[in-house]
């Protein structure tokens, strides 16, 4: 890549794997002084990380941990021997605080923000609460130069609220969790059925491509999203060829930008760049 292509390429992403048993997402961003290596939960225990880390070609580096929230396939407690010998600041909305520390994360290490703060040099995210459980989740937009990635999973519904504060998003990650007839199907107790479908759980996979349509309706865009990952696919109670099948029938143009995370390894790496299609892996930063 030549150095004024180079430098419109702010923020990269890659999956590292994304399911109830763990979820952690590589994420890149540019800055003036060099790129900032963050992940964007950290789900799967360091070695893990690690190796899928250097399979992709990637650095084994981190500037910091991102949090969305505390439960224990977004935060393994595997993690603090590694936190500690390497100082890694995780980042943590100041409520989830305690959980974090609980789950491994050293209280010298954990960076509590109310809702707004920037991990690195030119990095700046905002979240947004979204129901999930008791403590919520946080929804990140994530900006950094002239783009912006959104990221949203485990969320009981999508709000209005939820949809501004994402409109105008270059990439979305955002969770597709279960099949309605396979979750009503599984042989799972009724109280955890209602827990993942009672509005405080997880989204459908209706419920993710219509938060989609609406993120992607909410604001004038002379193009579509560069993708749409999706997340946290339960392995239970959802099937990607039923995800495929739906965005098929009722996405549109969305189908072209879909990714499905998987939950054994990691996905592509996408790279950002303003008013232009994804780039291909072999034009990216590293």
């Amino acid at each position: 890549m030549d150095s004024c292509r180079e430098a419109l390429v702010s923020i990269s992403f890659q999956n590292l794997g994304s399911s109830s048993g763990g979820n952690a997402t590589l994420l890149l961003c540019r800055h003036a002084g060099g790129v900032h290596h963050f992940l964007l939960d950290a789900g799967l225990g360091p070695r893990t990380v690690s190796r899928r880390l250097k399979e992709c070609g990637h650095e084994d580096q981190l500037d910091g941990i991102i949090l969305t929230h505390a439960d224990s396939d977004h935060m393994r407690a595997t993690w603090r021997a590694t936190l500690e010998r390497r100082r890694i600041p995780v980042h943590v909305w100041s409520p989830h605080k305690e959980e974090a520390c609980r789950k491994g994360v050293p209280r010298s290490l954990a960076r509590t923000h109310e809702g707004s703060f920037e991990p690195g040099d030119g990095v700046r995210i905002s979240c947004y609460r979204t129901p999930h459980d008791q403590s919520g989740s946080c929804a990140l937009r994530i900006e950094c130069g002239e783009v912006t990635l959104g990221w949203a999973t485990d969320l009981g519904r999508a709000d209005d609220g939820l949809v501004d504060h994402l409109a105008g998003v270059d990439a979305l990650g955002i969770e597709s969790n279960y099949d309605p007839a396979l979750q009503s199907a599984s042989h799972r107790p009724e109280r955890l059925i209602r827990r993942i479908t009672g509005g405080r759980g997880h989204l459908s996979n209706h419920e993710c491509l219509d938060a989609v349509r609406r993120i992607t309706g909410a604001t004038l865009r002379s193009r579509p999203l560069d993708v749409v990952c999706l997340l946290h696919l339960s392995r239970d109670c959802n099937r990607p060829a039923i995800v495929e099948d739906l965005w098929a029938r009722t996405g549109d143009e969305l189908v072209e930008t879909l990714e499905i995370a998987r939950p054994d390894g990691p996905g592509r790496l996408h790279g950002l760049r303003p008013q232009s299609p994804t780039v291909t892996q072999s034009e990216l930063f590293t």
